[in-house]
């Protein structure tokens, strides 16, 4: 199967990333799509010429506007991407593609508070000097741990929600981030086709990248009931290091809600972050070390547990 019937593939009706990887071998083979969509519905199979001719329009498109496509065929595919149950099948870049290979996550709430935007820029300048800092691009935390009085660091990864064309699928205060991401030299990866725009949706199917592509994750701040949660449900299977801000000399952050799911995971461990995810079972989570970050100290032991992974 070549990276246009892959694609096509990937539009048919009860096809899912999951599907994909787990019979990623089989797939690699030639002529297996026609094998593969006979026992669906019978639009579907009717539909595949169809499928099949929009997806080699969306590939030369993408190559026509300088954007990279990488398949999870793909020798370029970064590895630790398919740990994840359900890895995007399709990488879609504009950037610097070898600030994949050494990612960390710094991600929190959009609702930030003047303190938690502090810890995130701090964290992020220390951490952009020897990697690169991966997350949504959102605001909040996300923006304040990318970016420096310049624009942005150097090595920034974002994970996008719309289509990689996103002039067109992103809002105008994403954009403007992203464009100072791409002026800094960083690298802008989305797994939706040119064209496709945020919604409500992908943002929280886009956080599992940000997960899947990081050697540690950096919570700075989040309640309870905040979108880090994805990010963090798909790194809990990953058994990598996890940092979580914890700022006990500060009345807002014992007392604030917008640092609740931090308390959460350092009171509780991985009790408590299988709560915040909602997972039943505490045997489902599987992280490395549950690292509170109070100092610079904490950087060290952070970057310690990542070195004796990768």
């Amino acid at each position: 199967m070549n990276t246009t019937e892959l694609l096509a593939l990937t539009m048919v009706k009860g096809i899912g990333d999951s599907f994909i990887k787990k019979n990623r071998e089989y797939l690699m083979k030639e002529d297996v799509l026609f094998s593969v969509v006979s026992n669906k519905e019978k639009k579907e199979v009717e539909n595949i010429q169809k499928y099949i001719d929009r997806a080699n329009d969306l590939l030369n498109e993408s190559q026509k506007k300088g954007f990279d496509v990488i398949s999870i065929f793909s020798k370029e595919y970064p590895q630790k991407l398919l740990e994840l149950n359900n890895p995007p099948s399709f990488l879609y870049l504009i950037g610097r593609k070898a600030l994949l290979e050494n990612a960390i996550a710094i991600i929190g709430t959009r609702h930030s508070t003047a303190l938690g935007n502090r810890i995130a820029n701090r964290i992020g300048n220390h951490f952009s000097q020897h990697y690169s800092i991966c997350n949504g691009l959102a605001e909040g935390i996300d923006e304040n741990a990318i970016l420096n009085a310049n624009g942005a660091f150097p090595n920034v990864v974002g994970v996008i929600s719309g289509g990689i064309d996103y002039t067109n699928t992103c809002t105008h205060k994403h954009c403007s981030t992203i464009d100072k991401v791409l002026s800094a030299g960083g690298l802008i990866l989305s797994e939706f086709p040119i064209g496709q725009k945020e919604d409500k949706y992908s943002g929280s199917k886009a956080s599992r990248i940000q997960a899947g592509l990081s050697k540690a994750l950096i919570l700075v701040q989040s309640s309870t009931t905040g979108g880090s949660k994805y990010t963090l449900e798909a790194f809990a299977k990953l058994n990598r290091p996890l940092g979580i801000v914890q700022y006990v000399s500060s009345e807002e952050y014992i007392q604030d809600k917008s640092f609740g799911a931090n308390r959460l995971i350092l009171e509780k461990k991985e009790m408590g972050l299988a709560e915040l995810i909602g997972s039943k079972k505490t045997t489902s989570i599987a992280v490395k070390k549950i690292i509170p970050i109070q100092s610079v100290q904490d950087y060290t032991v952070l970057e310690n547990s990542i070195c004796q992974i990768f």
